[in-house]
């Protein structure tokens, strides 16, 4: 007697479900690790270290905090003793001179945090180049010293290069409008165009003289990346804001082209 094929169907099923998950999630986790640690390689033999920028920020935020604190003592010092003798009211006097100064160093210390915050947190996912500060400094006879940094704002996982031009256009002794190259006027040896090379920022510095008669009215920076992909930008300053002491951007600022 022949025995009938017998047709079975089997459900197969997961009795532990969960583990499955626990397992994806940990492969997860791992393969997320796995990306982390070769971007911060990255980024490490780039030359950024987060940490260093986070303990700067640190360091200048209890400078900060400090010189807050000093000034608020100085302010009810002052107060106090400008109701008082001639002696209260002397040493009020340089209570309030040691104000000024603690402003002023309150004001620094708010310029540089702002200066790494934009370095260590992009606001735009697109690679650009700004003027972050333009410093112009007196100097003895009859010479400044410039100070510019240029900043790459946005995403930092690439080098820009290429170059900076600074001139400078006034008066002659004659009154004619001209415009003044950076080796026509600088105290040392320099080119038309600056090289640079940077992921974050890069300072330009040096001196500078004017010939006899020329008046300053305006200064020009203009960055030339070698990206067709980075604008080009150019920014002019008005002398009289650069002496005054402006050394944001914004201050003194006539123009702000980007082409």
């Amino acid at each position: 007697m022949k025995s009938k094929p017998v047709q079975s169907k089997h459900l197969i099923t997961i009795h532990q479900p969960h583990l499955w998950i626990a397992s994806f999630v940990i492969f997860l986790l791992f393969m997320l690790f796995i990306v982390w640690s070769a971007f911060e390689y990255g980024r490490h033999e780039a030359g950024f270290d987060q940490s260093d920028y986070d303990q700067e920020i640190e360091i200048l935020r209890q400078a900060l905090d400090e010189q807050t604190s000093a000034k608020e003592k100085a302010l009810r010092d002052n107060a106090r003793l400008s109701r008082g003798s001639d002696i209260q009211k002397d040493a009020s006097s340089k209570i309030s001179d040691s104000l000024a100064a603690c402003e002023d160093e309150v004001l620094k210390i708010k310029e540089e945090l702002t200066f790494y915050h934009n370095i260590v947190t992009p606001r735009k996912s697109v690679r650009e180049i700004q003027v972050n500060k333009v410093v112009m400094t007196p100097a003895s006879n009859g010479t400044y010293n410039y100070k510019v940094v240029l900043i790459q704002v946005g995403r930092h996982d690439y080098v820009q290069r290429g170059n900076v031009e600074l001139s400078f256009e006034g008066r002659n002794a004659q009154g004619e409008k001209v415009r003044l190259d950076l080796p026509t006027v600088s105290t040392s040896k320099t080119t038309k165009r600056q090289k640079f090379g940077f992921k974050y920022f890069q300072n330009f510095e040096g001196g500078i003289r004017f010939p006899q008669g020329f008046e300053p009215l305006s200064m020009f920076v203009k960055a030339l990346p070698k990206s067709s992909k980075v604008p080009r930008v150019e920014k002019v300053f008005a002398w009289g804001d650069l002496i005054a002491g402006g050394n944001d951007a914004n201050v003194g600022q006539e123009q702000d082209q980007v082409n």
